[in-house]
């Protein structure tokens, strides 16, 4: 877990330098941050939902896992934890906390480097995947704490978790003898598919567009590989 504990740290003094340049931007500065965060979030989310091999694949995922996510009410929690901080850092405000922790855990956690990064750490303890996306974690997170405020500096608690799990499960199925190229994989390709979709939905939050409850579909990175598994 050596790369996740990087990629914490970089958010975590990311968010600070942010959070202390955003003291000195304007209003009008920080509405164009978020507008331009939404727009290159919608792009990203657009590349990797085109990436998908079988469209079936990529709607079933989605039902499924926002039906479970739904169900289960992800959006709602991560939200409910935004406002349980701000009742804890009352002069920060509830809204600084709350979209700043669901976008920025939404941007860190969905995309192929957390996921292969965070296996290749469990398999083979080879952190250099998440290395990298430390880097761009923390140039992330400065502007993201700039527009969106505090919440940003609270998403790296989601990134310990989400990233670790999967290198400690990783980690736990490494004994068994299965011989799995993850960057040639349908696997990861569908995950990344159902991820950009994630992501879209997140833009057009950002953008104040329409509130699609992104948070609610991740569940759809769990069920997409099921489905390539069945499918094939």
């Amino acid at each position: 877990m050596i790369g996740t504990w990087i990629n914490v740290g970089t958010i975590l003094i990311g968010s600070i330098v942010g959070l202390f340049a955003k003291k000195r931007v304007s209003p009008e500065i920080t509405q164009l941050v978020t507008m331009v965060i939404g727009l290159v979030t919608l792009v990203l989310g657009v590349q990797l939902a085109i990436g998908t091999h079988n469209i079936l694949i990529l709607l079933l995922s989605l039902l499924f896992g926002g039906a479970i996510g739904t169900r289960i009410r992800i959006e709602q929690r991560l939200t409910h934890l935004g406002k349980s901080l701000a009742s804890r850092f009352p002069r920060w405000g509830d809204s600084g906390i709350s979209q700043g922790l669901v976008s920025a855990s939404l941007l860190f956690c969905v995309g192929p480097m957390a996921i292969l990064g965070a296996l290749r750490d469990g398999l083979y303890g080879d952190w250099h995947i998440l290395g990298l996306k430390a880097v761009m974690d923390g140039i992330s997170s400065m502007i993201l704490a700039s527009g969106l405020g505090p919440g940003v500096l609270f998403s790296s608690v989601i990134v310990l978790v989400y990233q670790g799990a999967i290198s400690l499960i990783a980690r736990a199925a490494s004994g068994a003898s299965m011989s799995f190229s993850f960057s040639e994989s349908l696997f990861l390709a569908e995950v990344n598919a159902a991820g950009g979709v994630v992501l879209i939905a997140l833009s057009l939050k950002l953008l104040d567009l329409r509130d699609v409850m992104a948070g609610n579909l991740l569940p759809a990175l769990a069920i997409a590989p099921l489905l390539v598994f069945l499918f094939r």
